[in-house]
């Protein structure tokens, strides 16, 4: 496994953070809310929990999409190239959509809303949550959330050259979005506000157009390295 990959997947969590909030910080604030009455150390545990059953479910997305394409990949090395140029053109894709200029991947999104309808109510039963286990296992319902972030990093995760490869790209892109989640559910809204502000939506989105780049195959790479 390569580390800048992994460093690369991080960083785009990081980076993603304004999507994640807007996506994610109106469930972690509500699941927050539903938790009322409880000690803060105790809400914050099943909010890890959560946490983790998401970033549970990306793995287990890049386990599956890697694991595809390691096995189409090895049939046709072709194949494989032609996986890092959809890699980087969803990461691109994606820098647009987060500065807001260019919103293709919303039609992404809606082609998973109808895998979201038949996961969806089945995240009623475990409400409210009372117990690590329920929270874990809401985590993981909600990881299957249409985002085109997450699409894109699954595309940059089946680009990779094995199974576990793929695995540990959407574990370390999870681990990066849960700083923002997690603080912004729990405590500050001033968090939410400074990661949702145009400039630094903007800031993102072409940095992770530069990753889309990055991700493309060719000598480039070392130009967009030296940027950084």
């Amino acid at each position: 496994m390569e580390t800048p990959v992994l460093i690369s997947a991080f960083t785009l969590g990081l980076l993603g953070s304004a999507h994640c909030i807007g996506m994610c910080g109106g469930i972690t604030s509500a699941l927050s809310l539903s938790l009322q009455g409880r000690s803060p150390l105790h809400v914050f545990g099943l909010m890890l929990c959560y946490h983790s059953g998401r970033i549970l479910s990306y793995g287990l997305a890049g386990l599956l999409l890697g694991g595809i394409g390691w096995y189409l990949g090895d049939l046709s090395p072709a194949f494989n190239r032609s996986l890092r140029y959809v890699a980087g053109g969803m990461l691109i894709a994606m820098g647009l959509y987060l500065t807001g200029w260019w919103r293709g991947l919303t039609m992404l999104e809606r082609l998973g809303q109808r895998l979201w309808k038949k996961i969806q109510p089945l995240s009623k039963k475990l409400l409210p949550v009372q117990n690590p286990g329920s929270a874990l296992l809401l985590g993981m319902l909600w990881g299957w959330l249409p985002c085109g972030l997450v699409y894109s990093t699954l595309a940059l995760a089946s680009s990779q050259s094995g199974i576990l490869q793929g695995g540990w790209v959407m574990v370390a892109f999870g681990l990066g979005t849960l700083p923002a989640v997690l603080i912004t559910g729990a405590f500050s809204r001033q968090l939410h506000q400074l990661i949702q502000a145009g400039i630094t939506r903007n800031l993102a989105g072409v940095m992770i157009i530069l990753f889309g780049i990055w991700a493309l195959p060719g000598k480039h790479q070392m130009w967009v390295m030296s940027l950084f």
